[in-house]
């Protein structure tokens, strides 16, 4: 996960009027795609059924869980594997939940660690086997707050790219954590984002609040 900072601090010194300082906080925070389900059954004893292909190629990402739901595979344990071979052979359990099952859901949580390329294959048919591609997550865009706009509405701007969410992200001057800032809005537009959210002295009181733009992948 990469993250960028470009601070900025919001204190209200009074209900009436909120002053600006000067460290404002910019922050990219890569978010994790959903997860992804995949369909396996036993297909023709030969190769499995994966969404209805045989024994397809897939490329998961890292840092993503992916669910592989078992159906009709009693005689075809279903393993991820660094290498192939029979058996549990090469079997590879970093972040696996449920190695080598035969029902129920085999659950894989890519970790950062794992190598580019896996396998699954069938415990008891060699030739029932395919290639797991592991990605690393695209890097996210560099993002810069080039406008903050303080009035009845606290408007930032900042530079943006297709396929990315700006979510505004608080945490008052003495607590802990950070949440989203409730009500916001966000437009992209010509390359740049802009977020719109009411004041935060109903929230973090006259002391004010630190600010930074979480980035999200969509």
């Amino acid at each position: 996960m990469k993250t960028k900072h470009n601070s900025l601090i919001l204190r209200t010194p009074c209900p009436a009027a909120l002053a600006l300082a000067a460290l404002a906080m910019l922050s990219n925070l890569f978010g994790a795609r959903a997860q992804t389900t995949n369909n396996v059954t036993g297909g023709d004893g030969v190769n499995y059924f994966i969404n209805g292909q045989n024994d397809p190629t897939l490329t998961l990402q890292r840092g993503v869980t992916y669910i592989f739901q078992l159906s009709n595979v009693s005689l075809h344990p279903f393993w991820i594997k660094s290498s192939l071979g029979f058996g549990s052979t090469g079997r590879y359990d970093v972040g696996v939940t449920n190695n080598g099952a035969t029902s129920g859901n085999v659950i894989f949580a890519v970790q950062a660690s794992a190598p580019g390329t896996l396998f699954y294959q069938c415990g008891n048919h060699s030739a029932m086997n395919g290639v797991l591609n592991i990605v690393s997550p695209p890097a996210p865009p560099t993002v810069t707050i080039v406008h903050v706009n303080v009035a009845d509405l606290i408007t930032i701007r900042s530079t943006g790219t297709n396929g990315w969410s700006a979510i505004p992200e608080y945490r008052c001057i003495n607590g802990t954590n950070w949440l989203v800032v409730p009500g916001y809005t966000n437009v992209f537009a010509s390359g740049t984002n802009t977020t719109t959210f009411p004041r935060l002295e109903a929230i973090c009181g006259p002391d004010g609040a630190l600010l930074r733009i979480r980035n999200q992948q969509n």
